[in-house]
């Protein structure tokens, strides 16, 4: 062929596309889950660069290191007053960041998290430590924002430790080192549940663990004994106070057959006891006179316990659990068996629920109405735990900003604002405190100048949070939180 011919097919291949392009609709043509898009002439030859959202006050905002010493009680934003035992918070630090980071509060304003407040005040000479529990999505997983949020509140409340985490799970955990003997299942409120699993006991964590596989109850059991460990150690990468606990909390039950529980700390076994079967919502403590290097639980049975989740903590001040469900949109609690979410939460002790959700509906949305509808979905939870978790304080944090690809640029999913809007209005009709995680970071657009920072505060998925953005996060929730505790603190003073 010669090079005149080439020049003529390119040119009458070019002159269809560009036919095509002028047929279809400017915001594409869907198929199904595809969307067909031609870029115009003038998007093709003069390309515009996307204009990015100015997080400069983000940027500048300080965080805490990992590596850094954690042992003093002041933070970069409140310090204390030993004249007065006040707390002090200079917002001048956050500047010019104060609005877009405010907590909403309900019709009844300020009040909502005073118990939770004064809860905080004494949390580091109570005789056991405050809960927090941090639900959200995948945002979450690994222990990420909890991790930073729970140091800072550790380091000014007084508490140790990791908090509440899964036996067997999805991801590994910032901040506590698991190791598992080869025979344990995750059964979680997210999947399928097997032919033989005839109950919803997921518990707090969502999910529960087990050695031994679900039988029926006419099954009989087998003979054959079991043998499966849970080794627990400090994990050194992650923020000093999680690295020291002097408690572990085991949470299990119902198992048709007894089992043997033993306890091993640094290779000295500690204790051994057999555990009649049950049917019921058990609790084991063990408490250490300084941090083991290594705890190792070992049951031994013929058939396993649900397993719901081990905690390691201190004796006081705060405790926060890290509490990820990948896809989960917030409603799937009611998934769960309500008899043992209420029990365990008493055993708990919960002060502040913290809820994080909203990204995983966006993708699915058609209409501003489906936005309103989950925002409706999503308060009846919240009522929901107000009446198994009485007097218990609510936090709910809205999505971040999450992007799609238009053309060459990156911008905010559609019906984002609707979701944030839609929750926000239900959150405080139900009397929950609401903060606003796509404002805070820069509003619309604004996750492609996240991805786009140096170092990168976001991935490339352009939904999920890098360590150093989410490490952003949390200062800019924590920010807003003890701003308002200190506001309260100095008004008891």
């Amino acid at each position: 062929m010669t090079p005149a011919r080439v020049l003529a097919f390119l040119c009458a291949v070019l002159l269809v596309l560009a036919l095509i392009g002028q047929l279809l609709p400017k915001d594409g043509l869907r198929l199904g889950s595809l969307e067909l898009r031609f870029p115009s002439a003038r998007e093709v030859l003069f390309p515009e660069e996307q204009q990015l959202v100015d997080i400069g006050d983000i940027l500048a905002l300080p965080t805490d290191s990992v590596t850094m010493p954690m042992d003093t009680l002041a933070t970069d934003t409140m310090a204390v007053d030993t004249a007065s035992t006040a707390l002090v918070f200079d917002a001048s630090k956050l500047a010019p960041l104060e609005e877009r980071i405010k907590l909403h509060y309900p019709a009844g304003g300020k009040a909502a998290l005073h118990d939770f407040f004064a809860a905080l005040e004494s949390a580091g000479s109570a005789s056991k430590p405050i809960r927090i529990l941090h639900y959200g999505d995948s945002q979450l997983e690994g222990d990420r924002i909890t991790a930073y949020v729970r140091n800072k509140l550790q380091t000014q409340f007084g508490g140790n430790g990791p908090g509440l985490f899964s036996v067997a799970d999805i991801v590994p955990h910032f901040s506590v080192a698991r190791e598992l003997s080869d025979n344990w299942e995750r059964y979680s409120v997210m999947t399928k549940k097997p032919k033989n699993q005839k109950h919803d006991r997921f518990g707090a964590l969502s999910a529960f663990s087990r050695f031994t596989p679900i039988l029926a109850d006419t099954v009989a059991l087998d003979t054959v004994v079991h043998t499966a460990t849970i080794t627990v150690k400090p994990e050194r990468r992650c923020f000093g106070k999680a690295q020291a606990w002097s408690d572990c909390r085991l949470f299990y039950g119902w198992h048709r057959a007894p089992i043997t529980l033993t306890m091993t700390v640094d290779g000295t076994e500690t204790s051994n006891e057999t555990i009649p079967a049950s049917e019921q919502l058990l609790t084991r403590e063990w408490r250490f006179d300084g941090t083991p290097k290594q705890v190792v639980i070992t049951m031994k049975g013929v058939d396993s316990p649900d397993v719901f989740g081990v905690s390691m903590e201190g004796r006081n001040g705060v405790a926060m659990d890290n509490i990820p469900a990948r896809g989960a949109a917030g409603y799937e609690f009611r998934r769960s068996d309500q008899a043992l979410l209420s029990r365990m939460y008493d055993e708990l002790d919960v002060k502040l629920l913290i809820l994080q959700y909203g990204g995983n509906v966006l993708p699915n949305l058609k209409s501003a109405d489906e936005a309103a509808q989950y925002g409706r979905f999503f308060g009846a939870q919240i009522a929901r735990f107000k009446k198994l978790v009485p007097g218990v304080s609510i936090i709910v944090i809205g999505p971040s900003d999450m992007s799609i690809k238009e053309g060459d640029a990156y911008v905010t999913r559609p019906f984002l604002e609707d979701v944030r809007d839609a929750m926000k209005t239900n959150a405080l009709a139900q009397g929950a405190v609401f903060w606003d995680m796509y404002e805070a970071m820069g509003g619309k657009n604004s996750m492609a100048s996240w991805v786009q920072a140096d170092p990168p505060l976001a991935a490339n998925d352009y939904t999920h949070f890098s360590p150093q953005g989410a490490r952003k996060v949390g200062e800019l929730f924590y920010s807003a939180l003890i701003g308002d505790f200190a506001e309260y603190h100095s008004a008891r003073q």
